[in-house]
Formats: C-alpha cells, structure tokens, sequence
C-alpha cells in the first residue's frame, strides 16, 4: 500500500525508493519472525503469539491479501503471511491446550474458539476496510487506489497495522509475565518482530510524515503516537524480562518449559 503513490513536486525522488525499501526490509524480517515462531512452537510444544494476536493478524492478512491490496507484489507478500499463519495456528491447535490447564473448558475447546476469534477479526477488518475504501476516507491527491485518485489506503494501513502491533507487544509482554517462562518464544523472535516493527512500520511511516507530512501527519497525531508507542515501550521492556525469565525456567525432557520457583518466598516450611 502506498507503492503506487505519485508525490508532489516538493517531494524529493528518494521518497518513494526508501519508503518501498523500509518496507521490504521490515515484511522480510516479519517473515521470519513468522518462520521462528512455528519452529519455536514445535519446539517447545506451546505457542508464542498469544491468540488474540493472532486471530487478529491472521484476519488482517487475509481481508488485506484478497480485498484490499492492490499491488501484485503486496497480494503475494500477504498471502505468504496467510500461508505461514497456518503453521502457528496448528501449533495452537496440537499444543495450545498445555497453557489452558487451570481452564479445562477452554482447553477443549481451544480450536472452536479461535476459529471463531478469527472469524469475528475478519468480519471486523472488513467493515473497517470497507467503509475506508467505499467513502473514501483520507482522499488526497497523489494518493492513488485502482489507478485513481481515492482512499488513502496506507492511512488506513497505518491505523490497522499500528492497533494489532500495540496489542500485540503488549500481550505479548503480558503473556511472558503471566507464564514465567520463554516456551514459544526465542530471542530471534523477539528481535526479528521488533525490528520489522520499527524499519516497516515506525521508520517507514516517520520518513512519509518527514519528507510528505501533509499526507502523513496521522503519523504524530496523538493517537498516532499513542497506540506506536504502546508498542515501542513493550517492545523495548520485553527483552528485560525475557532475560530474567530464561534464568529461572525449567527445561523438562520433551522440550517444554515451565515456571521455576515464585521469586517471592515467605522461606518458611511446613505451612
């Protein structure tokens, strides 16, 4: 979204190549953060990203790669994301219900219930996108959709892809308080998902608000920085706890990983 774009004069031509740059750097490094994910899953027979998070990316990706993208190469850059979403979400499905012990309702029927997370994401990142594109929202000029002056679709891109990153740091943050250990997460995935965040996201929207910031200037609206530094903030703080984690976990034989013990002790026995 926005590769099609044609800037005004005052736009230097440098514009546009970096901005498709920080793109495909940031969707790359996404891709494998994807690609970790699955493997980590298997791994330690858990999952990663919590399933909110999930349903709502898998949603994004897929009402993005068959209604709103326009571009060959964005069509094929959401679907891979699609393709590589299934390999987490059979993750879920095979060891899932290993977190929802104390849940046992849940445990049962974690499959049905995502399936409908994500179908209630899709239904909702249609209406949003729908009612975006048929009035539409963010109509500038040298914003082009289908060949023609229209919505803006990478303001529309930025508001949906800015609210699932900001839930999905912190969940994510959540998450590994909540379990006390690393099981379906690594540092490569911490690191690759922060980095694709800030090159393909904040970066790449900083630069549009620099150099074209008539266009951009929802970057650093209040919202904007809001919901972008909800998600920078639990990005930055997570490797912090991560590390603290990863010293008292245990690793058990099959590969999975457990809590070690409460850091708060009363130290007294026998009550």
């Amino acid at each position: 979204m926005g590769s099609n774009d044609i800037p005004p004069p005052h736009v230097p031509s440098h514009y546009l190549p970096i901005t498709n740059a920080f793109l495909k750097v940031g969707g790359s490094l996404w891709t494998i953060c994807y690609i970790l994910l699955t493997r980590e899953s298997f791994k330690s027979r858990t999952y990663g990203m919590p399933l909110f998070a999930l349903a709502f990316n898998f949603a994004w990706e897929l009402v993005y790669a068959f209604f709103v993208a326009e571009a060959p190469l964005e069509r094929i850059v959401f679907g891979i994301w699609c393709l590589l979403d299934c390999g987490m979400v059979y993750g879920i499905l095979l060891y899932g219900a290993n977190e929802w012990a104390h849940a046992p309702v849940i445990a049962k029927n974690l499959g049905k219930g995502f399936s409908v997370l994500v179908l209630y994401c899709v239904l909702g990142h249609w209406a949003f996108a729908k009612y975006w594109i048929d009035n539409e929202v963010g109509r500038k000029e040298g914003k082009f959709y289908f060949g023609k002056v229209g919505p803006d679709t990478t303001e529309l891109g930025f508001w949906t892809a800015a609210a699932a990153q900001a839930y999905l740091s912190a969940a994510s943050l959540v998450q590994l308080l909540v379990r006390r250990h690393t099981g379906g997460i690594s540092w490569g995935i911490w690191a690759s998902r922060t980095a694709g965040s800030i090159i393909g996201l904040y970066l790449n929207y900083a630069w549009m608000w620099y150099f074209w910031n008539e266009a951009h200037i929802y970057f650093m609206s209040p919202l904007g920085i809001f919901l972008w530094g909800t998600g920078l903030a639990c990005d930055l703080i997570y490797p912090f706890v991560l590390a603290r984690f990863k010293k008292t976990e245990r690793v058990l034989p099959n590969g999975s990983k457990v809590a070690g013990r409460p850091e708060f002790s009363s130290g007294r026995k026998g009550r």
